[in-house]
This record gives structure tokens, sequence and C-alpha cells, in this order.
């Protein structure tokens, strides 16, 4: 199962870093346009958010399943390896219920969006769309939290202050 999610999410990061690098060529002929001919894209931030946005949700089962969040490890080394383990399986269980929050508001998000036929500003792209781009990547997020509790739960304790 791990592998799976493993597999998943890194199909998900490149998903993501090819968005980044259209948001970055956009950007790019944006400036250029602006810079040399005082003619830049319409709209390139309402596109370079919407990206940037969908981007972010999908390097995010990356970070996770690899566990490299950003943590403070200030206080751990005072603690026992125990001690630890459970402040591990806390926070990665943790994580999975705020993913899940977060995939189904954005859910109930997309679906008003829709409903209402909201729109951005400028280019009038339907917002359900990006917004639907982002439930994958926080599904996964949650799976992958899901899955790295388990592990931390189930690993054996050397094992863990060695990742550490």
């Amino acid at each position: 199962m791990h592998a799976l999610l493993r597999r998943g999410a890194i199909g998900l990061a490149l998903m993501g870093g090819g968005l980044l690098l259209c948001a970055i060529g956009l950007s790019l002929v944006s400036l250029v346009g602006r810079k040399l001919w005082a003619m830049p894209v319409p709209g390139d931030i309402e596109v370079l958010q919407m990206l940037v946005a969908v981007a972010v949700a999908c390097f995010l089962p990356l970070c996770e399943i690899n566990d490299h969040h950003i943590r403070v490890d200030i206080l751990a080394s005072l603690f026992p390896s125990c001690i630890n383990r459970g402040l591990m399986v806390f926070s990665h269980l943790m994580l999975g219920v705020v993913s899940m929050v977060l995939l189904w508001r954005t859910a109930l998000m997309m679906l008003d969006s829709h409903a209402y036929a909201s729109q951005s500003t400028l280019l009038g792209v339907p917002l359900w769309i990006p917004q639907a781009a982002m439930l994958p990547g926080l599904a996964l997020m949650g799976l992958c939290a899901l899955s790295q509790a388990a592990r931390h739960l189930t690993r054996p304790l050397p094992e863990l202050e060695e990742t550490a």
C-alpha cells in the first residue's frame, strides 16, 4: 500500500512540477511582452494563482509520504523514543484529519462555484475547474498521512531514531 501511495504522490508531484513550469513560462512571456511591446498576457495573474494553487496541492502528498514536513525537534531530543513515536503518530493522524477537512470544504466550494457559475474576473475561467483539480492532492495527502501514522506505529523503535 505504501509503495502505491508513493507512486501516486510522485505522479502528482510531477504534474505539479509541470504546472509550475507552465506558470513560469506564462510569467516570462507576460513580463517580456510587458517590457518590450507594452502587451502583457491578459489575466496572467489569475492564471498564475490558479496554477500555483493546484501545484501546491499536488506537492503535499509527496512531502507527507517522504515524511519531510517541517518539524521542530528542539524538545523531541529530550523525550524517550516511545514518546516521540506517539507524537509522530498523533501528528500524522492530525494531518490526515486536517487534509480530509480541507478536501471536504474544497469539494463544497467547488460544488458551490459550479452551481453559481463563479468565474475569474478578467478571463471568465470557471472557478470550479482549479478547485476540482486540487481535490486529488488533498485526498492523497490524507491517505499518505494515515499510512505514515500506521508506519510509525508499527515500526521498531531503533528504526524511528535513525530517520528522525
